[in-house]
């Protein structure tokens, strides 16, 4: 390899890389980087936060006082308020599965188990899902005022998530099929 070698720590008993560190480190990073966007959508959500009391005058909804430091989605105009607790809930989801993956590989995780290892990949899985389709929400809440063109995109757009996310969970399903067979097949058959 030209004078370059990879580390002790990195190389099986074979010779070959590690594979599973490096799968490791790559959950870790997108662990992270997906939580600190999430944390961020929480502190400061689409379309901000009141900035003083407001009333109807200011644009809060008919009857009702809209509190500084709240958000202008959440409770400003009712037909937002919907959507806007769709992608909260899709941003919490996303945030702790995050965590979760973060807190199993520092604290808990031996990674020479492939269960484990799929439970973490399903774990990222499920927190980039979520965050397309905070996405794809906070798109039809920001632009839902421009409509045609832009709201054709965004539904394009949230409908292409949505058969990606079937596909996957579908070959998610048949992988696990095939090695459960594999492994009750081995089970009776090899006694």
């Amino acid at each position: 390899m030209d004078g370059v070698s990879l580390p002790v720590s990195m190389m099986t008993r074979k010779g070959r890389h590690n594979w599973m560190e490096e799968r490791r480190g790559s959950l870790m990073i997108v662990a992270t980087v997906l939580a600190t966007m999430s944390f961020q959508i929480a502190i400061n959500p689409p379309g901000g936060v009141w900035q003083s009391n407001s009333d109807a005058e200011q644009g809060c909804e008919p009857g009702k006082t809209c509190h500084a430091g709240t958000s202008v989605f959440a409770f400003g105009d009712s037909k937002q308020r919907t959507k806007f607790g769709i992608f909260m809930q899709l941003c919490t989801i996303s945030f702790t599965a995050s965590l979760g993956t973060i807190i199993l590989l520092i604290c808990v995780v031996s990674l020479r188990n492939k269960l484990i290892m799929w439970f973490l990949t399903i774990l990222m899985f499920i927190s980039l899902v979520c965050t397309a389709g905070a996405y794809a929400i906070c798109i039809f809440m920001i632009l839902e005022p421009l409509g045609g063109q832009v709201l054709l995109a965004a539904s394009i757009y949230a409908w292409f998530w949505v058969g990606f996310t079937v596909l996957v969970c579908v070959g998610f399903l048949c992988r696990l099929a095939f090695l459960f067979l594999k492994k009750c097949f081995r089970f009776f058959c090899c006694r």
